[in-house]
């Protein structure tokens, strides 16, 4: 029989994919490695994930396999039909035609993805485990293969490339969708609804694909409310569809003993063998377990544990009667109780109906388990508790408020304190305000707790350290002074960054939210302070995806107002104003507090840009409100530095925010107020002087809180605080600072507080103090300032006069040089002192220095470095590819240099790159190399070695034809090692 009647084209071809949303993460995980094999159970999306990216993937070719590919010729067959549309894929039917060996075929099907550089996706690879045909697939590793199956794949080839960084395994957890891309298939479904619903959706389904699929089209076709989905789980029939699926792909197809084990499993969230074989007499349990997690079910292992997916046990626990069920979670229960494993022994307590029991565990342990951050756990708890217990044990109202409290939902929470007995309620109602910074209402409930008895020592410490009142919260709780925050509140930085640091063991940790007392958040403030953005902006985005772990709206609002200030710091305007716009949107349904820090920013922001809004009040009025003195301080200060780089007033709001700082003892806010004064012409150089020699960041760096927003502004302040003290007879200090700003030999005096920015690559050019110049006077200026940017040391003025004017008389061309240096110095130093950046004497010159920038010089010092060192790469890619066109013979010669330098030294960069292991990096710098200079035979040997250390031996063979072709324009021929080079690399070709 002809090997194409056992062959299926239908198989050899992907699958069409409908309404699949982009999941860039999942595409960056299938382009990271060679060879791929993608691990999971049915409906994780394997398929799917693979069908929907083969376009971003290359070229690609597909086939499924099923029981008959057992059969190496079957096998061998779906091979050819796979490959059949690639070049060279007729030499496949040829050799079954011929009744070539099946292994043949697969080596020849080997040779010839490798030759394309062709992905071909494997699917349903498990049919081969334990046959003939394994052998085939096995084979086909040397090229690009992505292997989807249900089973793990247990080759010892894979264990080798995955060690070499040539294969990568995903699994269900790669595959399972995030909580943004459950967010992004329901807005691709026009299902609009709340971010807690987006995420109880995907606590339900795991991230499981075919149930995130099956909600959203549910939802959208309106046969289910995303506000029910707390109630899906115990609710079968919603999801009866899916559920069929189940009883079809999964349980189908197990052993009676194995289903009849796994119902009874069903009734806990988590078994181990320990349980079936103690607590509920089921022999052999682990075997058995092992058994059902190998099979791949959905059953998984997580150290003696084993679980199933949630939808699946709600489906196992509709088919088991309602008597057995609570039987065996009442066996279970009193297994765990005997065993002290009390959170399961509540969980089974509930199953089985014992909510007496269940009640008890809850009030002993709760708290300790809220300390633990299982805040989803004491949820469901209590809500699976009747009425009736509700009305016996009022104190489980105060654990209510505690779990929506850590939820950052705090009006419930003060709703449930109100119905704990007394003294919790007022407790609980009073940590309220202690986590929203909102001392002046935490004050006359901490004093009512008192009366009743209650402790309040520690509360009402932290309650005076948020009002800014230092003094009394140490005296109260001498422990407090140990705090980053107490640091911080008294303008102790260094210490302050110290003890958060200390606290990061926090991160990734079970805990609840710490809200205000996050020690990454405060780490990220105080690194904005102290000027460094980088750091700041790093530390936030972690603090970000604390809060989002921790599922905290309160953490992730004052983490994005955290992220706007390290891009205020850092001069990234725009970045820092959607930060601040959206912490802001989440503020406002959260706390008071929260509100602050984004409207002192966005008052900074309006300010600077010109435009009348009232986010500087707003802020002042919600720090206010609120009772912190430290805060309202902060957001006037913040909001006249906006103010002052605007050019407006602001003496009077910098006057009561010292008051403010002076209040709270925070001597860096004072210090700060002063030096902002002194710029606003209001405070005398002396104590200026001194707030800088206490905080030189504020100078030195791009502090949050510095007088002046770019380096020039600062240095001009320093500028005006030297010439005070020189002035006045006095030892100027100060120097480290003005080292740190770029000015080795001091800021020089009357700096003008801008910078200009010379261009001569690509354009001839320059920006003062940020904006292209309107009127270059002459149109020999821009000549001239090329002239000078090619001399970095300047040149004679007869020299330059000659240059710009070689055919005029002397006295026309000298009048003519005078007046064009003149335009040049106009466009260069308008309101700036005359010589500041453009010496204009019998030398003419740029005066280059931290003032004054060339781009072309920046340019020859990346060009110059060492290859390997650390940022050229990127810096040579970002080159401009030449120098600008100015008819002068210094600025051609400077032209003709830098043009063959540039893709000389991208070519010696993709050399250390494939020199040490990094093959894709030197291929990408290879190929910019000969989009500058085709004929380049450096950057044509990089990357025919790149591609070859690819496996792209096809692209060998092309990057060696351009490179000749492109020599052949010039009337040469490829050197010998080029053409040696290409010989050896593609000598196995066929």
């Amino acid at each position: 029989m002809s090997w194409r009647e056992h062959a299926s084209a239908r198989r050899a071809r992907p699958p069409q994919v409908r309404g699949a949303v982009a999941r860039p993460r999942l595409l960056e995980a299938l382009q990271s490695a060679r060879i791929l094999t993608v691990t999971a159970p049915a409906g994780y999306g394997k398929t799917t994930a693979l069908a929907a990216h083969l376009a971003d993937l290359g070229g690609a070719c597909w086939l499924t396999l099923d029981v008959d590919d057992a059969d190496p010729r079957v096998l061998a067959g779906g091979l050819a039909l796979a490959l059949a549309g690639l070049p060279g894929g007729e030499r496949l039917s040829a050799l079954l035609n011929a009744d070539a060996a099946p292994l043949a075929v697969a080596r020849a099907a080997a040779e010839l993805l490798e030759d394309t550089d062709t992905l071909l996706v494997i699917d349903e690879a498990q049919h081969t485990q334990g046959t003939d045909a394994l052998l085939l697939l096995r084979t086909l590793l040397p090229a690009r293969v992505a292997l989807l199956t249900r089973t793990p794949l247990r080759w010892p080839e894979l264990t080798a490339l995955t060690l070499r960084g040539e294969a990568r395994a995903l699994g269900a957890a790669d595959l399972a969708f995030t909580v943004q891309e459950v967010q992004a298939l329901l807005d691709a479904n026009g299902v609009t609804t709340r971010p807690e619903d987006v995420r109880r959706a995907h606590a339900l389904t795991e991230g499981w694909p075919i149930a995130v699929r099956f909600l959203v089209q549910a939802a959208g076709q309106g046969r289910l409310r995303t506000e029910d989905l707390r109630d899906l789980e115990g609710e079968a029939p919603q999801l009866g569809t899916l559920f069929e699926y189940l009883a079809q792909e999964v349980l189908g197809p197990l052993d009676p003993a194995l289903k009849a084990l796994l119902l009874r499993a069903c009734v806990f969230e988590e078994v181990t063998p320990e349980l079936l074989e103690e607590g509920l007499g089921e022999p052999d349990a682990r075997a058995r377990l092992d058994a059902l997690a190998d099979g791949g079910t959905f059953l998984t292992r997580a150290g003696d544990a084993y679980r199933a997916h949630p939808l699946l046990r709600a489906h196992l626990r509709a088919q088991v009667p309602e008597r057995e069920a609570r039987a065996v979670a009442a066996q279970g229960a009193a297994f765990f109780e005997g065993t002290g494993r009390w959170r399961r022994a509540m969980a089974a307590h509930l199953q089985a109906g014992n909510a007496d029991a269940a009640a008890r565990l809850l009030l002993a342990r709760g708290e300790g388990w809220l300390a633990q951050g299982r805040v989803h756990l004491m949820e469901r708890s209590l809500a699976r508790l009747p009425a009736g217990i509700w009305a016996q044990e009022t104190a489980l109202y105060g654990l209510l408020g505690d779990v929506r409290r850590a939820q950052s939902r705090y009006a419930d929470a003060v709703a449930a304190y109100v119905q704990a007995p007394e003294l919790m309620g007022l407790l609980g109602r009073a940590r309220v305000y202690l986590d929203t910074v909102q001392p002046a209402l935490a004050e006359p409930l901490l004093a009512r707790a008192e009366a009743l008895g209650g402790d309040v020592r520690v509360l009402r410490a932290e309650n005076a350290l948020n009002a800014g009142r230092l003094a009394d919260a140490v005296a109260l709780a001498p422990e407090l002074a140990e705090s980053a925050r107490y640091a911080l509140r008294r303008g102790d930085l260094e210490r302050a960054l110290t003890v958060a640091r200390a606290a990061r063991a926090e991160v990734g940790g079970e805990r609840a939210a710490g809200n205000h007392r996050e020690a990454l958040l405060l780490e990220s403030f105080v690194l904005s302070v102290l000027g460094d953005p980088g750091g700041a902006e790093a530390v936030a985005r972690a603090g970000l995806a604390e809060g989002e772990r921790l599922d905290s709206p309160f953490v992730r609002s004052l983490a994005r107002a955290r992220l706007g200030h390290a891009h205020l710091a850092g001069g990234q305007l725009r970045a820092a104003r959607a930060a601040y716009e959206g912490a802001l949107a989440g503020a406002e349904a959260v706390a008071p507090r929260l509100q602050v820090e984004p409207l002192m920013g966005l008052a900074y922001l309006t300010a600077v840009g010109g435009e009348a809004a009232a986010y500087g009040a707003r802020a002042t009025e919600a720090a206010q409100a609120s009772g912190d003195r430290y805060m309202t301080g902060l957001a006037r200060l913040t909001t006249a530095l906006g103010a002052l780089e605007a050019g407006q007033d602001a003496a009077a709001a910098l006057e009561d925010a010292r008051a403010d700082f002076a209040a709270c003892g925070d001597a860096f806010g004072v210090a700060c107020v002063t030096l902002a004064l002194f710029v606003a012409g209001r405070a005398d150089a002396r104590s200026a002087v001194a707030s800088v020699r206490a905080y030189p960041f504020l100078l030195a760096h791009p502090s949050l809180l510095a007088p002046a927003r770019t380096v020039a502004g600062r240095a001009a302040v320093l500028s005006r605080l030297r010439g005070a003290v020189l002035e006045a007879g006095e030892r100027w200090d100060l120097a480290g600072v003005e080292a740190a700003l770029g000015y080795d030999r001091g800021v020089p005096l009357g700096h003008p507080g801008w910078t200009v920015d010379v261009q001569v690559l690509g354009r001839v050019g320059a920006r003062v103090n940020g904006a292209e110049p309107r009127d270059w006077g002459r149109a020999k200026a821009r000549d001239l300032l090329a002239l000078l940017a090619v001399h970095p040391d300047g040149l004679a003025r007869e020299a330059a006069q000659e240059a710009l004017f070689p055919d005029a008389d002397p006295a026309v061309g000298e009048r003519n040089f005078r007046v064009t240096l003149h335009a040049l110095g106009q466009v260069l130093e308008a309101g700036a002192p005359g010589g500041f950046f453009l010496d204009r004497g019998d030398w003419v010159r740029l005066r280059v220095g931290p003032d004054l920038h060339v781009d072309l010089h920046a340019a020859w010092a990346t060009l110059r470095a060492a290859p390997g060192t650390s940022g050229r790469a990127a810096a040579l890619l970002a080159l401009p590819g030449g120098v600008a066109s100015v008819p002068l013979a210094a600025v051609e010669d400077v032209a003709a240099q830098y043009a063959a330098r540039l893709p000389e030294a991208i070519a010696e960069e993709g050399a250390y790159a494939l020199a040490h292991g990094r093959a894709p990096d030197a291929a990408r710098l290879a190929e910019h190399a000969l989009t500058l200079d085709a004929a380049s035979e450096p950057a044509a040997r990089v990357l025919m070695r790149a591609r070859y250390a690819l496996g792209n031996v096809a692209g060998v063979q092309r990057a060696y034809a351009a490179c000749a072709a492109a020599l052949r324009e010039l009337g040469l021929t490829p050197l010998p090692e080029t053409a040696a080079l290409h010989r050896a690399l593609t000598s196995f070709a066929p």
